[in-house]
């Protein structure tokens, strides 16, 4: 938001007062200028954000509202004891708005206690480097991914387009199930044209800290790549590398993340040339050809599929409605992969496809964004059974999915 000068004007008198003003020659005296504000004082612009868990490791980011370095301090107690300065190259960190620092080394489903610091630094010159004072986030937990677990539980959003109301409604019913994880399915914002806005769309979304205990996967929607500053999403998420594509392990779920991309061809106008999501979506096939056959997803006994766009609709000849190109480039992939389920968003219309004959894998699309649109996706899976059930932010259920375990 950006902040307004006041300028105020005042009368100035002479010796004599008011008479002596009143006699005076009129004179066109400029109003004085009020003083500049007082910088804010250094400190948070979000609460941590915790990413793209492992059972090894897990991602913080974090903001602050000026240039300075940032650490994380962790523990498997509340004593913490172990610091990660986040050196890249032989350089600490230092920015003027975001911070990531990976934990690795961690141990599987286990309960660690953070806390992210961050201080003040002003480069004078290259000889004067003067760093103030630290200042420090309260202490959170989060727990590592555990694919040995007997169970698991997982939240799914999508589509929330920076409406607040959803966010915060959404948000406290995660909070009272919070799960093992959180999936936010695409769509986080409607565009994104300056990176100093990335910071309230991404880590501190109308203030909702949504991720200082519960980890989140992050999966990239159609308008998530839209505006000049798209190409600088990767400072404000965790993925593999760059990727935007990957797959991971938590108890008996198998899941694979796949980034359908934009919803229409590339070489449609609006887009003057600036997109090649096609071979993106080929060069995934050929990732999820090799990743479908590692022991971490073939074991799974649930084997679920995350994307923005759904591959599959009730009316086939709406095709910006679902990702034909890459259903086209997946299908067979799926097909042998054994995928049970497809979780997606993008139409905004919750909706249930289930398997059929000619299409093996179910489709379930979330609604959103407006609040009486809008659709939280709750996942259970044991030994015996997935369950999977969507409902409205009331609590009104939409639908319930039962998958049975698929043998080893």
């Amino acid at each position: 938001m950006k902040r307004r000068r006041f300028l105020t004007c005042s009368t100035l008198f002479p010796v004599g007062g008011a008479v002596a003003a009143a006699e005076a020659p009129a004179v066109n005296t400029p109003p004085a200028a009020a003083p500049a504000p007082e910088a804010a004082p250094f400190g948070f612009a979000s609460a941590p954000v915790l990413t793209h868990p492992a059972e090894d490791a897990v991602s913080i980011l974090w903001a602050t509202n000026g240039f300075g370095s940032g650490w994380i301090e962790y523990g498997e107690t509340a004593a913490l004891g172990q610091k990660a300065g986040g050196a890249d190259g032989g350089l600490m960190p230092y920015d003027e708005r975001t911070f990531k620092i990976r934990l690795q080394g961690l141990k599987p489903g286990t309960t660690y206690h953070y806390r992210v610091g961050a201080s003040p630094v002003n480069f004078r010159n290259a000889y004067k480097i003067e760093r103030g004072p630290a200042v420090y986030s309260a202490v959170h937990t989060f727990r590592t991914l555990n694919a040995s677990a007997e169970e698991t539980t997982f939240t799914v959003w999508n589509d929330t387009h920076e409406q607040a109301e959803t966010l915060q409604k959404l948000h406290a019913l995660h909070q009272e199930k919070p799960g093992d994880f959180l999936l936010w399915n695409g769509d986080v914002t409607n565009d994104i044209y300056k990176e100093e806005k990335m910071v309230e769309q991404y880590l501190s979304p109308k203030g909702v800290a949504f991720a200082t205990g519960v980890p989140y996967f992050f999966v990239r929607g159609n308008h998530d790549v839209r505006g000049p500053a798209a190409r600088h999403l990767p400072r404000f998420t965790q993925v593999e590398g760059t990727q935007w594509y990957y797959s991971f392990r938590q108890g008996p779920v198998g899941a694979l993340v796949l980034d359908t991309g934009e919803d229409k061809p590339d070489d449609h106008p609006v887009y003057a040339g600036l997109n090649d999501f096609a071979a993106f979506r080929t060069l995934q096939a050929r990732w999820l050809a090799q990743e479908i056959e590692k022991p971490h997803f073939k074991s799974a006994p649930y084997k679920i599929l995350f994307c923005h766009i759904p591959l599959r609709w009730k009316d086939e000849k709406k095709g910006g409605e679902y990702c034909a190109d890459g259903r086209a480039k997946w299908h067979d992939l799926l097909v042998k992969a054994g995928v049970q389920l497809v979780i997606s968003g993008h139409t905004h219309e919750p909706h249930w496809l289930p398997a059929d004959a000619s299409v093996p894998y179910a489709q379930l699309v979330g609604g959103g964004p407006k609040p009486e649109r809008a659709t939280i996706i709750r996942g259970h899976a044991s030994k015996q059974q997935l369950t999977v059930t969507m409902s409205r932010l009331d609590g009104s259920v939409l639908q319930e999915v039962i998958l049975p375990a698929r043998p080893a």
